[in-house]
């Protein structure tokens, strides 16, 4: 019985002590967490960063990106249909413009306003708007928030357009699907059909339409149109994970000299 009780005593003991071990790991974990802890606030994240585990050059692919994005708003006054959508802030030869989709183009200059942090921009004159390449020009004056993408430089030249054409090749746009963003959005290259369209393994939504589309060297190689749409037995199907863009070279740059004011 002495025997009995002697081993109850110990195993209370063991029990006393594991109990006191384990509540001082669990304290040590909680001030490691508190000490830890990083707090923000909105000042913290007005600043933008870019995630360093990626390669300096797609950092900055995705920095060009991010500071290029406008958003288009176009109103049809007849029928009062509002059209949103994305659009990319370039210079070239001296003069600004945004490139977009014509899809997206609902109604005139004086109907067609560029937004950027909740300021509208007046559309100077509609450069062109090419509905067999879908693609939209439109002339504006300086936006001093945004850094515009250079052109000519800031496109792919000769053999780099192969590179833009690479299965897998990383890439990255921002736009502003559902009338949300800016919101960057990357993804790689799944395949091309020829030289008409890049297919992309990404994500889009309506609104992402005239997205410019970056590859992993930040050159600008093409803008968002469409998604893909599939048949099955249920019916359509929306593939919102494959993502069509035109390649930059369909665009008539010259339009840009010879056009604009």
């Amino acid at each position: 019985m002495i025997k009995f009780l002697n081993l109850i005593k110990k195993g209370s003991r063991r029990v006393a002590y594991w109990v006191f071990f384990t509540a001082l790991l669990s304290l040590a974990f909680y001030s490691s967490m508190v000490d830890n802890s990083v707090v923000i606030d909105d000042h913290d994240i007005s600043e933008e960063r870019y995630a360093e585990f990626y390669p300096m050059s797609y950092q900055k692919a995705v920095e060009k990106s991010r500071k290029s994005a406008v958003r288009i708003i176009s109103i049809d006054t007849e029928s009062g249909l509002v059209s949103t959508f994305s659009g990319t802030y370039i210079k070239s030869y001296g003069s600004y413009f945004v490139v977009t989709v014509a899809h997206g183009m609902a109604g005139p200059c004086e109907f067609t306003k560029i937004v950027y942090n909740q300021e509208l921009h007046e559309c100077l004159k509609i450069i062109e708007i090419n509905g067999l390449q879908d693609y939209a020009i439109i002339q504006i004056d300086e936006i001093e928030e945004r850094t515009a993408v250079k052109i000519p430089q800031d496109l792919p030249k000769n053999q780099q357009w192969r590179g833009a054409f690479t299965l897998l090749n990383k890439v990255v746009y921002t736009g502003y699907p559902n009338a949300i963003g800016p919101l960057s959005i990357g993804g790689s290259v799944a395949g091309t059909s020829g030289t008409q369209f890049i297919y992309l393994d990404s994500y889009a939504w309506e609104g992402s339409s005239g997205s410019g589309v970056f590859d992993s060297k930040g050159k600008y190689i093409g803008y968002v149109v469409a998604v893909d749409v599939g048949s099955t037995e249920f019916g359509v199907q929306v593939l919102n994970n494959i993502v069509l863009v035109i390649p930059a070279f369909k665009i008539d740059w010259t339009k840009t000299i010879t056009e604009a004011e």
